[in-house]
């Protein structure tokens, strides 16, 4: 018998296959071969899946981010196409990348595929996550990290990172849904959406805002819509929030307000906004074009309790998502969420920016 060794894969094949140059002329040899190379294929795809969020110094919030990690790793445990899952923390939280990541290792995976929960481009997403994987340097930000107490991993095996939440089709329909939950006579309501932001990826974010604002009226029938920038201090509520909340209440007598955040809703916002200021967060700005009373903006305002983390369509994402990579690395995964069908509006949808 004769042997091939190919890879992690041995391959015995008949004394009588008989190989003149590089033609394999023994058919059954030839077939031996070739289920030889898919076998070591096989044996060798051992990719494992981390998912990687922001962190928080709330416990209740971190667990939610542990328990999609729990559901991703079940979804894909039903195909086994991945080794093992493991879900880390930027910063604020255990356990954090490099850890996850080797543990990944130990479990034997021979490549992973990275998937940053984060809403949008950002620094985290551009400079941060690629830092603490191991697979991007620069002295000022791994400076800077290293002084909040983060560190780099030194992956042993390749390390890819997809793209953020923001590709596909999931943000613009968890919007239309939190919307349709809210929606009483689209005609006379006007939509603002809460989102964290970066000021440094802020063409990026208006885009993306512009393309989820169109879509979200053309799915519900809302003529107005708007967006604010709300840190997770929410110290920008009164000055960004609160005013593009007023501006549409100039226009319509009722506003739905939705956020883009993993696992905080708009309900939460305004709740903790409240909280921090002492007073009721439906007091405008100063900067707001009016003053309004204590509970209503001078019209009704309702926020959204929904959170992305809890929609399926995350888990579809983060799956598909990760599938996609393994599948073809060469190409970006674009991810539909079914369920968005835009129609025809009686007139276009006035988006626009508070600034």
């Amino acid at each position: 018998m004769g042997v091939v060794l190919l890879r992690r894969s041995v391959v015995l094949l008949p004394r009588s296959v008989a190989i003149r140059g590089k033609q394999v002329v023994h058919a059954l040899g030839a077939s031996l071969v070739l289920a030889g190379v898919l076998a070591c294929e096989i044996a060798c795809a051992d990719p494992g899946l981390l998912l990687i969020a922001h962190g928080s110094p709330s416990a209740a919030w971190n667990q939610e981010v542990l328990d999609l990690g729990q559901r991703v790793a079940e979804e894909v445990g039903k195909t086994g196409e991945f080794c093992a899952v493991r879900t880390a923390f930027l910063e604020a939280a255990q356990p954090d990348v490099p850890t996850a990541l080797a543990e990944l290792e130990a479990q034997g995976c021979d490549r992973i595929v990275a998937v940053p929960l984060f809403i949008a481009p950002s620094g985290h997403s551009h400079f941060d996550v690629p830092l603490v994987l191991g697979t991007f340097f620069s002295p000022p930000i791994a400076k800077a990290l290293a002084e909040e107490g983060l560190r780099a991993a030194q992956p042993k095996v390749p390390v890819m990172v997809t793209c953020t939440l923001d590709e596909g089709d999931l943000l613009p329909q968890f919007v239309i849904d939190q919307v349709r939950k809210l929606s009483k006579a689209p005609q006379d309501e006007a939509l603002v959406i809460l989102l964290h932001g970066d000021p440094d990826h802020q063409l990026l974010i208006e885009r993306l805002m512009r393309r989820i604002a169109t879509q979200a009226c053309g799915a519900t029938g809302i003529q107005y819509a708007d967006w604010a920038s709300i840190g997770m201090g929410m110290q920008d509520f009164r000055t960004q929030g609160a005013f593009a909340i007023s501006r549409a209440l100039e226009h319509k007598r009722r506003v739905l307000v939705a956020a883009l955040y993993l696992a905080t809703s708009a309900e939460e916002i305004h709740r903790r906004a409240t909280a921090r200021h002492g007073q009721s967060a439906h007091d405008s700005p100063s900067n707001s074009p009016q003053n309004s009373t204590d509970n209503l903006f001078d019209g009704d305002v309702v926020f959204s309790a929904e959170k992305l983390i809890s929609h399926p369509g995350l888990l579809a994402w983060v799956v598909q998502t990760a599938r996609a990579a393994v599948e073809d690395p060469s190409k970006t995964a674009k991810v539909a969420t079914p369920g968005i069908k835009n129609r025809a509006a009686e007139k276009s949808p006035e988006v626009v920016h508070s600034r």
